[in-house]
């Protein structure tokens, strides 16, 4: 019998292409808003070993969360008027640290009016908010100049929302890509690492597991 159509080849010809694209067109002086938010060797690394990267694009975990990302944007969209509501909307600014120019970039979710809301999806319902995605979404106030965000969880369990108010400051955003520079401290948390596609071959692995 010949396959005449398959959304499965469909969604990796997606994700992965989206991937690629991504890591081609990424600048050496552009650091995303996620890559700061995790181990600064991963900033490095997956310039270092692209297909690494791109080949862990496509998998269930991260189309079940774009799943998710899209159906309550779509929501969202119909619910507010389109005037009032923008999804995916991508900012970028600049930071000067040492006389060289960084392009922090990053792409909000949906913005209502002066009101960013970021989306995340979970398959444990515990330790909610996380510490990073708090973080992140501190940074998107600070791309954006605005001073409050909604952080909504969906779980199997739950669907939960945190209020998240300022912006991070110039000084943290400074001290984050410092990090990123150097690569300290690797891992950023300590779970990052099981979860890591290039614990494989990275030395600080073992730095976690003697902790």
């Amino acid at each position: 019998m010949i396959k005449e159509f398959s959304i499965v080849d469909l969604l990796y010809s997606w994700k992965v292409g989206e991937a690629k694209k991504k890591l081609e067109e990424k600048l050496d002086n552009e650091i995303f808003v996620t890559d700061l938010i995790y181990c600064p060797l991963k900033y490095k690394y997956q310039k270092v070993y692209k297909e690494l990267a791109i080949g862990s694009a496509f998998n269930p975990i991260t189309l079940y969360g774009e799943v998710i990302h899209q159906g309550l944007e779509k929501i969202l969209s119909t619910l507010f008027n389109i005037s009032d509501a923008n999804i995916e909307v991508e900012y970028e600014k600049n930071i000067l640290i040492d006389n060289n120019t960084y392009v922090i970039k990053g792409r909000i979710d949906v913005l209502i009016n002066d009101y960013i809301i970021e989306i995340k999806s979970s398959s444990l319902d515990k330790n909610l908010p996380q510490a990073h995605h708090i973080l992140q979404t501190r940074i998107y106030l600070w791309l954006t100049n605005l001073d409050k965000a909604l952080l909504v969880y969906i779980t199997p369990n739950r669907i939960a929302e945190y209020y998240v108010k300022g912006a991070i400051s110039d000084g943290e955003l400074t001290d984050l890509v410092r990090s990123i520079i150097t690569g300290q401290p690797a891992p950023r948390y300590p779970w990052e690492c099981k979860h890591c596609i290039y614990a494989i071959l990275c030395p600080s692995k073992k730095t976690l597991l003697q902790s």
